[in-house]
């Protein structure tokens, strides 16, 4: 019988390994779209599917390049990469069918972040 350490990671510059259930499967971060927390587990949401890790958003959040992700709220984590746009004050649009809420008083830190990352292009 085999035996997994779900509290192991392997990060390198291009991959990120996320333990899901017994298997190991590999992701390009650029490919992860969002991450939202459910409880002690992370739903980790990439362009075509959502995988399901046995770590918390903060430990996720820590292995993913602090340029490209952001805390949106404290349950949700998002690449900056996939925003299209905004609606009203408080909600991000990613990818044409999703939208997020911002936490009131995160807003401001998120804001500044995007406009740095836009500035830098």
């Amino acid at each position: 019988m085999k035996h997994y350490q779900p509290n192991r990671y392997l990060v390198s510059s291009s991959k990120m390994s996320v333990h899901v259930l017994h298997n190991l499967i590999f992701s390009n971060p650029d490919l992860i779209v969002y991450c939202k927390a459910d409880g002690n587990y992370t739903q980790i949401h990439l362009s075509n599917r959502c995988l399901i890790d046995s770590k918390t958003l903060k430990q996720v959040q820590s292995l993913l390049p602090e340029d490209t992700f952001i805390r949106i709220h404290k349950s949700c984590l998002i690449n900056i990469n996939y925003i299209i746009g905004f609606k009203g004050q408080n909600t991000i649009i990613i990818m044409p069918d999703i939208e997020l809420q911002i936490a009131r008083r995160m807003r401001t830190q998120v804001l500044l972040k995007i406009s740095r990352n836009l500035l830098s292009i």
